[in-house]
């Protein structure tokens, strides 16, 4: 098997390749086959682990593009999932600044983190003596994120981060915030959701390689969907990003069901905005959109049914 690894000695970056027989890796992790390369053929290879257990979340790296945790991940099911393959490339997480071989900078992760305040602030009605009780439905809504373990996956796969870190941050912070925020405990859940907004919230583009590759099955963008109806509720409702929601919602609900494109490119950005930049024009060139939508259209089949659905969620919401 030959492993070609990522490497960067703090001026140049460089490939090296590493020759292993396949008897000898197939029973370890990814991880383990790190500490194998590093142990018997290259002490100067760089990369970061501890526990070993899945749960420091400090053994992340890339296999051929994707992002796994390398102390969770077996080799034989890299061997499954890239059947045939006698090749790896080894490489370190996506969207993060590269400070040696396989390891990355957090610091930049560390401050978004320290923005939507992550510590617990309790009511203050808990006293000293009785603690922070919580029944099971209340611990049940949280549960799921307090098992994100900060190992960067989420980020590496993100698809805006790829495209723009500057107005957006890791995914695995909205988690955080969404845990925080939601949690029953939490004395003022807009002590983490007014950073979230300020921080990117409504930036997210829906790719779903959050969810689709933590290690802990952990869905950010399900966690950044529910900061985001939680600020709507609480009224932080201007800008672009609420704007949009609200002209999706009433696409659906209270006009034909259908999405209307016209309509949804002038609610959200505004006519000279919408206008100036030519996505329309460019849609209905590519016969893509019909002008005349923007009267609006026939209402779609079963869309009774769909506003009875919508109407039905929100009731058990209040509930």
């Amino acid at each position: 098997m030959k492993f070609i690894i990522d490497r960067f000695d703090g001026k140049k970056n460089y490939q090296q390749t590493y020759t292993v027989e396949k008897k000898d890796i197939e029973a370890l992790t990814l991880l383990g086959t790190l500490l194998f390369i590093k142990q018997h053929l290259d002490l100067t290879l760089n990369f970061t682990a501890s526990c070993r257990m899945a749960i420091c979340g400090a053994c992340g790296v890339r296999v051929n593009g994707h992002s796994y945790l390398g102390c969770d991940t077996k080799m034989t099911e890299l061997f499954e999932e890239y059947k045939d393959a006698d090749t790896f490339q080894i490489s370190p997480l996506a969207n993060y600044t590269v400070l040696s071989d396989l390891v990355v900078d957090w610091e930049p992760a560390i401050e978004n983190l320290r923005k939507i305040k992550p510590g617990l602030v309790a009511k203050d009605k808990f006293s000293e003596k009785e603690g922070c009780v919580q029944n099971q439905e209340e611990y049940d809504r949280i549960v799921k994120q307090w098992d994100c373990i900060l190992c960067g996956v989420c980020a590496s796969e993100c698809n805006k981060l790829t495209a723009d870190r500057s107005d957006y941050m890791e995914p695995f912070v909205f988690t955080q915030a969404w845990r925080v925020a939601n949690d029953s405990r939490t004395k003022d859940p807009m002590i983490h959701v007014k950073p979230a907004v300020t921080n990117g919230l409504w930036n997210c583009v829906h790719c779903q390689e959050c969810a689709n590759r933590c290690p802990k099955h952990i869905s950010a963008a399900d966690d950044i969907a529910g900061l985001r109806a939680l600020a709507l509720r609480k009224g932080l409702n201007s800008g672009v990003g609420p704007a949009h929601a609200k002209s999706f919602y009433t696409d659906l609900v209270e006009d034909s069901g259908r999405l209307n494109e016209i309509r949804l490119a002038l609610r959200t950005e505004g006519m000279s905005t919408a206008l100036r930049a030519g996505t329309a024009i460019t849609l209905m060139r590519a016969g893509k959109m019909n002008p005349l939508e923007v009267f609006g259209g026939h209402e779609i089949e079963g869309h009774k049914d769909l506003v009875k659905m919508i109407e039905a969620a929100h009731a058990a919401n209040k509930e």
